[in-house]
């Protein structure tokens, strides 16, 4: 059997992962490979046997790069697939996004894992965080007994053991991974230091409400492309009307908003009445002597063919290339009023997760609370670059293969 790691990593963690994965899978499959999403060809995954694949979760979903990816997959039908994550302190919706698009190739999904990992660049979150230290060796022998044992499964499954492939959980018991993350459905406008991440000492209140999301009739190429329609979960998209709308089920996923090549989905609304923009300062910037923000960017958003350049609407909004940008040339505007007023405090939602995980023995605290950088938000961080890509980088793939030769 042949088969093949697939992961997107912004900083390092899945692709740290992805290597343990793949060093499991190698000791049980006569041919194996690893690639990250940019350096494959979704054409080329059609000849392997075993596919596992995995990313962040960005916006309670996986990486929009990675969900392009399974949408180009060739039919597989008959083949294996095995879909894996990492996360920090909200592990919701991965699984519930990804596996309908990879069960629509044919795939039969024979098992699926999810590790803790850290978070450099969600700039309200604090510095350390509370996931810091993830995945640690701990984890990553864990990752390589789970990489080896679906080798194991997979072969044992094409023997003719069909018992072995696991039902998809569903419903309302199942794992939040499995269901809809947060961004779904309504949120009501907070009032003056309210809720998670509300400003600490009161403020203006952060507008939550959803974005509502409209289809520009001058720039869409429908029916020549339905890339909005085929990804949405839930069957958002009506082009029964005139002009198309986008029903009120609408997830707030974005996905649909990233995909879009032709800039034809315009949203107003939610997060964005109170905007963070990019913008590249060309008296810092070393293009192209230095192109690191190009290399690590989810989604090829970032135009150095204009003057000055541009972040195209595929851009994901994750904010690597700004926290990784040597020179700080990548500036951003209202940080005080976006993630200054999302800061978090330990009774904010996401450590009560983490609280309610270490109970049953699945997450391992790194950092201890009283260690946990309340006051010191990834935004206000001033050394530049806040995190050097090298040094999360610090295990790569070339390593990774001289040990499994």
């Amino acid at each position: 059997m042949k088969g093949i790691v697939i992961y997107y990593s912004g900083s390092g963690s899945t692709q740290k992962v992805a290597g343990a994965i793949y060093m499991g899978m190698k000791k049980e499959l006569e041919i194996c490979d690893i690639a990250s999403v940019k350096n494959i060809d979704p054409v080329d995954v059609g000849k392997y046997d075993v596919v596992a694949i995995g990313g962040p979760i960005w916006y309670y979903r996986e990486t929009a790069n990675l969900r392009e990816f399974a949408y180009k997959l060739p039919r597989m039908d008959g083949k294996y697939v095995i879909p894996f994550c990492v996360h920090g302190a909200s592990p919701s919706g991965f699984f519930y996004s990804l596996v309908p698009t990879l069960l629509k190739k044919g795939l039969t999904v024979i098992g699926w894992n999810d590790w803790y990992g850290s978070v450099f660049h969600v700039l309200h979150m604090p510095k350390p965080y509370l996931t810091d230290g993830h995945p640690d060796e701990v984890d990553l022998r864990e990752a390589e007994q789970f990489g080896r044992d679906m080798a194991i499964r997979a072969k044992r499954i094409a023997a003719g053991d069909k018992s072995l492939i696991p039902e998809i959980p569903k419903g309302a018991n199942s794992d939040p991974l499995w269901k809809p993350g947060g961004m779904a459905g309504a949120r009501p406008q907070r009032r003056e230091g309210e809720g998670p991440g509300g400003p600490p000492g009161g403020g203006p209140p952060m507008p939550m409400q959803p974005p509502v999301r409209r289809v520009i009739v001058e720039k869409c190429r429908y029916p020549e492309c339905t890339a909005c329609i085929d990804n949405c979960l839930v069957n958002a998209f009506d082009f029964s009307t005139k002009p198309p709308t986008v029903r009120q089920n609408c997830l707030q996923c974005n996905i649909c908003d990233r995909l879009c090549v032709y800039e034809a989905i315009e949203t107003k609304g939610g997060m964005g009445a109170l905007p963070t923009t990019k913008r590249i300062d060309m008296t810092k910037c070393k293009y192209p002597e230095c192109t690191i923000c190009i290399d690590h960017c989810a989604m090829n958003a970032i135009d150095f063919s204009v003057n000055p350049p541009v972040f195209r609407n595929t851009c994901e909004k994750d904010d690597l290339c700004y926290v990784i940008c040597p020179e700080g040339a990548i500036e951003m505007s209202n940080l005080e009023n976006t993630h200054g007023r999302m800061g978090m405090s330990a009774e904010h939602g996401f450590n009560k997760n983490l609280e309610e995980a270490e109970k049953t023995g699945k997450f391992r605290r790194l950092v201890p609370l009283d260690k946990v950088g309340w006051d010191n938000p990834i935004w206000k961080m001033k050394q530049r670059p806040i995190f050097n890509i090298k040094d999360l980088y610090d295990d790569n793939l070339d390593t990774i293969k001289k040990k499994n030769k």
